[in-house]
């Protein structure tokens, strides 16, 4: 009875947890942002919004357990929004004088600034000066418009996108373009224009770019501020930068500069390092710990965080694998009152209580480790029992499924056995959701040795992914999901990689599915 009572509350324990999780609009904070600002803020073709803003909130709200909706609007709108009552945010705007008198501005995200572009083989503009008596395009109520009017003899062509004013140069019809530094390096990246253009003479309009909350609320910019900081400090803030921003445009007005600067940065850098090698080791030594540790604590936050995503179907699982022993217990207890003197029936009841119980007992210490954070502890598993262990434990989510376990009984592995199961739930869930709308849905597990290493393939028979999106599939916040949030595959590739193994996703041309590859050390089996 004790032990019952104790399942029952770890039960609504568990639901609890997972229903705080998923509710909880009455503390999110409204964004407003440009509809059609990129890579900043934006709605793609699908109608997503996107952008380098949007994930920025993201990670901040992965850090700080904020909650934000985005809305979507005109700039001239969303200028407003806070004023109005329609936003608590503005998720980004450029810095000024009169702006300060209207908003309070976080932390800056990054210096924004114009340039002066112009086609890889043109030299006739070498700065800001020769744009005198050109032609040049811009977007229509660009700030940049003012300032380029006072050249002299200056024609100036506005469009109605930036995109089309940088076409407008890569065509011929215009000899220079003048714009946001970011956006034209963005529109260049995706139309493959990066080596048709270049950045000549010095940069315009540099100014801070920000967040902006209203000025009576003091609290909010205290907590963006924190955020914005821990996502600079962990990498996260990096790693969205080179995802929206990639490679800079060439800027031929620094390039000199920029060798010879390098050139004296090497020398004094050899000497230095002649001359203090020892001291420099040391300092190595500590960030490369404390940016370990820091890693350490944003891979567990993450990991975390995607098993709160799927814990409701987790423990759906577990409440069908639980209900079978209880009603088997059920049973016996209604009946033992009229049964007391009925020896067989009291020595089955003996013999089947104690294992049904165990038997709950057991499911609830695999479902305690699967959810408990640690470092992993390697050892020796059966590649075929495992796999067979975590197929069981999310059956009810992949009944439809038909899964092929094409493995043999005496391939081992080297690895963690809570780590494994939550690499392979996960993608067996993430195979689940493309194979919705399939016919016949199928995923086949094959395994093979090969020296000292194990492959192991996962391959769906769903619609697969474009080659972008593979690009893509193992970064944070990428998905291609209505309601997904990104971390799943992340985390998957951070468990593998902390057990000395790699992973790599295809298309798979027999299939038309996708494919996860999965390379991990053997193990030897242990005969005592």
């Amino acid at each position: 009875m004790i032990k019952r009572i104790a399942v029952l509350s770890v039960l609504v324990l568990l639901m609890n947890m997972s229903a705080a999780y998923g509710y909880g609009a009455a503390g999110t904070y409204r964004v407003a942002g440009d509809i059609q600002f990129p890579p900043y803020e934006f709605l793609d073709s699908d109608g997503i919004y996107k952008g380098f803003n949007v994930d920025l909130l993201k990670a901040i709200s992965l850090v700080t357990g904020m909650e934000f909706e985005f809305i979507p609007m005109k700039w001239e709108e969303a200028f407003y929004s806070i004023e109005r009552g329609q936003a608590d945010i503005i998720e980004g705007m450029k810095e000024s004088n009169d702006r300060r008198t209207r908003f309070n501005f976080t932390d800056s995200l990054l210096m924004n600034s114009q340039s002066v572009f112009v086609r890889n083989n043109y030299y006739s503009i070498n700065n800001n000066s020769d744009l005198a008596g050109k032609i040049v395009s811009v977007q229509k109520e660009d700030i940049v418009y003012l300032e380029l009017s006072r050249i002299k003899d200056i024609k100036i062509i506005q469009y109605d996108t930036m995109e089309e004013a940088v076409e407008a140069l890569i065509d011929g019809e215009v000899e220079a373009m003048v714009g946001n530094t970011l956006t034209v390096n963005y529109i260049c990246k995706e139309n493959s224009w990066i080596d048709q253009i270049k950045i000549v003479g010095q940069t315009l309009n540099q100014q801070k770019y920000s967040m902006a909350v209203s000025k009576n609320n003091p609290q909010l910019l205290r907590k963006l501020n924190e955020g914005l900081a821990e996502i600079q400090n962990n990498g996260m803030y990096d790693a969205l930068h080179r995802k929206w921003f990639g490679t800079p445009i060439k800027n031929t007005s620094k390039e000199a500069e920029g060798q010879i600067i390098m050139l004296l940065f090497s020398l004094f850098v050899l000497l230095l390092i002649i001359l203090i090698v020892q001291l420099i080791n040391r300092k190595l030594n500590r960030i490369i710990e404390e940016k370990t540790r820091e890693e350490k604590i944003l891979i567990n936050e993450l990991r975390n965080y995607d098993k709160l995503q799927f814990m409701d179907k987790i423990i759906s699982s577990l409440a069908h694998e639980i209900r079978n022993p209880l009603t088997s217990i059920k049973i016996y207890t209604t009946q033992m009152k009229n049964k007391l003197e009925n020896k067989e029936f009291m020595l089955a009841a003996a013999e089947d209580i104690p294992e049904e119980i165990d038997r709950i007992d057991a499911m609830i210490k695999e479902f305690m480790e699967y959810t408990s954070p640690r470092k992993p502890q390697i050892r020796v598993l059966n590649l075929k029992n495992e796999l067979e262990n975590a197929i069981k434990f999310i059956k009810l989510q992949i009944r439809n499924i038909y899964v092929d376990l094409q493995i043999a009984d005496d391939i081992y592995i080297q690895f963690d056995s809570s780590h494994f199961k939550q690499i392979v739930i996960n993608i067996l869930l993430n195979s689940k959701d493309a194979l919705m709308g399939t016919e016949n849905p199928s995923i086949r597990i094959n395994g093979c040795s090969h020296g000292e290493y194990v492959n192991i393939e996962f391959a769906d028979n769903g619609c697969g992914m474009d080659e972008k999106s593979l690009d893509y599939i193992f970064e944070p916040f990428y998905t291609t999901k209505d309601n997904g949030n990104g971390v799943g595959m992340f985390v998957v590739k951070k468990l593998v990689e902390e057990n000395g193994g790699k992973i790599e996703a295809k298309n798979n041309e027999n299939t038309n599915g996708l494919a996860v590859f999965l390379t991990v050390r053997m193990g030897e089996r242990n005969e005592n």
